[in-house]
């Protein structure tokens, strides 16, 4: 009693819960959101004309290292496992099917730098289940025009990325680019012009103009401003 007291002290209760074991019944999904991505099982999503069920995980060895190569599969299956407890502690699995991840016999970095995978090339051990949260998405797209059989086992997979988040360089120079050659700039004498209304608040008359358009150069072009009216004319 007094060991399970100090347990029950020193750890979360989801913690606890977690160390007691899933629940027998599961609840599988064909859909799941996780951190941008949009996740199908591959028997939901096969006949669409977007494949979201190619997923990647970072290969990462017991010892910490991480020359182990990446793993690429796609999705069987989306398992949401129930824990006892008064927390209610749910996890999302994803239930996997791996392709070789064997450097030049189930992937290989083409020119270009993209991953391609044999698709045909399975992997050995049993390891299906990985956490929703370790997955990034890929596409397995497969190359045009490829004449040779051998070549057609081979798909590019494209690295998806998650909705709302932009993926960019940290070291962004921000510099104000300018050109050289630019020309240096005048300083030009500033123009005092006439006002055509009185200081004292008085409009000041414009001058007569002559109907014969003599006054002004518009005229003689027959293109005047100035209209002229009836009682003018009289």
């Amino acid at each position: 009693m007094v060991e399970e007291n100090c347990v029950a002290k020193s750890y979360p209760k989801w913690l606890q819960s977690l160390a007691h074991g899933p629940m027998v019944k599961v609840t599988s999904w064909p859909i799941y959101f996780s951190r941008g991505y949009m996740f199908h099982t591959y028997e939901h999503g096969k006949e669409r004309k977007t494949a979201n069920y190619g997923v990647c995980v970072k290969g990462t060895l017991s010892s910490g290292s991480s020359d182990e190569p990446d793993f690429y599969g796609i999705i069987r299956d989306i398992l949401e496992l129930h824990y006892h407890g008064p927390v209610e502690l749910k996890v999302v699995v994803l239930f996997c099917d791996w392709y070789d991840s064997t450097s030049g016999r189930g992937i290989r970095r083409n020119k270009s730098g993209i991953i391609d995978v044999n698709v045909t090339k399975r992997y050995g051990k049993y390891d299906p289940f990985i956490l929703a949260s370790q997955a990034d998405q890929v596409c397995y797209v497969p190359y045009p025009r490829v004449t040779r059989k051998r070549e057609q086992q081979w798909q590019a997979a494209i690295v998806i990325q998650p909705r709302g988040k932009v993926l960019g360089d940290g070291n962004l120079d921000f510099t104000a680019m300018q050109s050289e050659n630019d020309s240096p700039i005048i300083n030009v004498d500033s123009v005092e012009v006439e006002t055509l209304t009185n200081l004292h608040g008085q409009v000041e008359e414009l001058g007569d103009v002559n109907d014969n358009g003599e006054s002004g150069s518009d005229d003689e072009d027959g293109n005047s401003d100035i209209e002229v009216t009836d009682e003018d004319s009289e």
